[in-house]
């Protein structure tokens, strides 16, 4: 399957350098770590919904968001929920056998719903950016904030072989279709068993895929430690990049600081807890 650059990229970042949008969401994504009350997680939320949405926000990724983001962050909600002392208590229990004390209090309802907030805020950014952008961006992007060619080809290699081992799963269970076998019929322990059936050819065709690669690469004297490994149209880097980055680390750093010294002006429930 081949990777059209431009369909995979955001608008938002079409003329960019690549290091910049890695940047960009890097520091954009640790905005979340930065509060705590979801009275202001909720607003950020909505700033990079907008952000995304403004970058071609297709239903696919709209979907995956929904399963990803929605039960990650309402499994994080109700782990947190129960196990915060701080605040008034509306109920009190304890966990049978090791009589650990469990409660709901006010400040841990606002901490619960941060913390499902936090995971929703950085699973919305990351899928976009992984989903939207194409794997030689991506690579070029690490190398350019000064990872190693090699270790940005093969994540690049990894993020390429998501779409072909999908086609080869969809063929696999083609095959195994017309062979009389119904996926859809039975109860869960049957299809689970009946799913087997298209692992075991599927990883022995990922291995031959691997195989295949791995005598590419060779064949072409692909190197883990040869600093000569390049890219031969690495664009450059303009003076609005470098400003635009400038003034949002200052900005992470500023709300960074003024959560140390002054907590309870910046969403922070807990003092000293991330």
């Amino acid at each position: 399957m081949r990777h059209d650059t431009q369909s995979h990229r955001s608008v938002l970042f079409a003329d960019r350098h690549p290091s910049f949008a890695l940047l960009f969401f890097i520091l954009v994504g640790t905005l979340p770590f930065l509060f705590q009350d979801p009275r202001f997680l909720l607003p950020l939320f909505l700033l990079n919904l907008l952000l995304v949405r403004k970058g071609n926000w297709t239903g696919m990724l709209r979907k995956a968001f929904l399963v990803v983001g929605g039960i990650g962050g309402l499994f994080t909600m109700l782990s947190w929920l129960p196990f915060t002392q701080a605040g008034h208590a509306y109920w009190r229990s304890e966990i049978p056998l090791i009589h650990y004390p469990v409660q709901i209090t006010d400040t841990g309802v606002l901490w619960a719903c941060g913390m499902g907030l936090r995971i929703a805020n950085v699973a919305l950014l990351s899928m976009f950016y992984l989903m939207r952008t194409s794997p030689r961006q991506l690579a070029m992007g690490l190398r350019g904030i000064g990872v190693p060619y090699s270790v940005g080809f093969l994540l690049s290699l990894i993020f390429r072989f998501i779409p072909l081992i999908k086609h080869d799963l969809g063929t696999i269970r083609e095959a195994q279709m017309v062979r009389g076998m119904a996926f859809e019929r039975g109860n869960l322990a049957r299809k689970m068993k009946q799913y087997v059936v298209l692992l075991v050819p599927l990883i022995f065709t990922s291995l031959k895929r691997v195989q295949l690669i791995a005598n590419a690469l060779d064949a072409k004297g692909f190197r883990m430690r040869n600093p000569q490994h390049r890219f031969y149209r690495m664009p450059r880097w303009q003076p609005v990049e470098w400003l635009a980055l400038g003034a949002c680390f200052c900005a992470v750093l500023a709300l960074a600081y003024m959560a140390r010294i002054h907590p309870e002006h910046i969403g922070v429930l807990l003092p000293g807890r991330i």
